[in-house]
This record gives C-alpha cells, sequence and structure tokens, in this order.
C-alpha cells in the first residue's frame, strides 16, 4: 500500500492530476500492476544506489592483484637454463634444492613448478619429465606434482656476474681510516 501512495505522490508531483482517476478506471495488469511494480522496482534500485556497483567495483580492483600473485609464484618457482646441466635435461645441485624447497616450503595452493622453455621441445618435454621424478620424491602427501612449461624469461642476473660486479666493488672501496684527532687545546680543563 505504502508504493501506492508513493506512486500517486509522485504522479501528482509530475503534473499529472487525473492519476487516481485514471489508475481506477483502467483495470489492465499492464497499467496498474506493471507501472506500479517497475515504480517499486526502480525506488528500490535508487535507495540502494552505490551498493549494486561496490561488489563489482572491488572485483576489478581486485583482478590485478591476483594476477600480480599469480606471477609473482610464477617466477618464484621457474627453473631455468642455470637449474639443468647445459644440454642436457639434468638438474644441477642448485635445480634439486630449488624443487626440495617448492615441494616442502611452499603453501600447498602454490606447489606447481613451472620449466623454462628449451631449443627443442623434445629438450623441454625432458626437461618437464626430470623435475616430474624428482618432484615426485618431495611430494609430502605422494600426490604427483603440477609442472607447467612457461616462456617467461628468469628475472635478475646470473650468479656468476653478481659476484664479479660484488668483487670490484669491494675492489673499489676505500680501506677504512680513523678521522685525525682533533685539538682539545680549547677546552675549559685548562686551569688545572
Amino acid at each position: 500500500m505504502r508504493w501506492a501512495w508513493l506512486a500517486l505522490g509522485l504522479m501528482g508531483l509530475g503534473g499529472w492530476a487525473g492519476a487516481p482517476e485514471a489508475l481506477a478506471q483502467c483495470a489492465c495488469a499492464r497499467c496498474r500492476g506493471g507501472f506500479l511494480e517497475r515504480l517499486a522496482q526502480d525506488y528500490g534500485q535508487r535507495n540502494q544506489w552505490p551498493f549494486p556497483y561496490v561488489c563489482p567495483d572491488r572485483e576489478a580492483v581486485w583482478a590485478p592483484f591476483a594476477i600480480m600473485v599469480h606471477n609473482g609464484w610464477r617466477r618464484q618457482n621457474m627453473l631455468c637454463e642455470e637449474h639443468f646441466k647445459e644440454g642436457t635435461a639434468e638438474l644441477t645441485e642448485a635445480g634439486r634444492l630449488k624443487i626440495q624447497r617448492i615441494m616442502t616450503e611452499v603453501p600447498a595452493p602454490h606447489r606447481t613448478i613451472y620449466v623454462r622453455r628449451a631449443e627443442s621441445p623434445e629438450a623441454t618435454a625432458a626437461r618437464i619429465q626430470a623435475v616430474q621424478e624428482l618432484a615426485a620424491r618431495f611430494s609430502p602427501d605422494g600426490s604427483p606434482p603440477v609442472v607447467h612449461e612457461t616462456t617467461v624469461a628468469p628475472a635478475g642476473w646470473s650468479a656468476e656476474r653478481l659476484d664479479k660486479i660484488n668483487r670490484k666493488f669491494l675492489e673499489a672501496v676505500p680501506p677504512p681510516q680513523l678521522p685525525p684527532p682533533e685539538n682539545t687545546q680549547s677546552g675549559g680543563s685548562q686551569n688545572q
């Protein structure tokens, strides 16, 4: 009943003075029920104005962060050329340790291992097979690990390059020296 009074009041404000008589004479569902239902629906939506748009806006803001988190875990769990012996699919000690860390320390939802694509599809398949075999031994629940191929370039530099940079920096650092002693003759203890 409240909606009907509201509808009549809005029609009166709009300049349609004959609205009550027109609604009373027309008994069709389109004019009476449909109009009033749409009016009530529009009124309800306008009173809840920001809420229908808040959830999609929040999801639109959160979506890039979820993508960034996924990309971060992909980079963190990626095995590159440095983790395999050159020209083979055999893992180096660094590769074995990285797989062990991924399978034992990384949270379960992020235990996906990514292998960077090799020069040929056969070499990539051999690398993925070697990673799956080793990761299955370290899996805490015995389930087979998820291993994917990726084309993402590794971030950072090789250990040799970082070592060279650090050595050059240490060679360029001057030896530590104490400052020269200050002259203390202007102090107040000269009158003794």
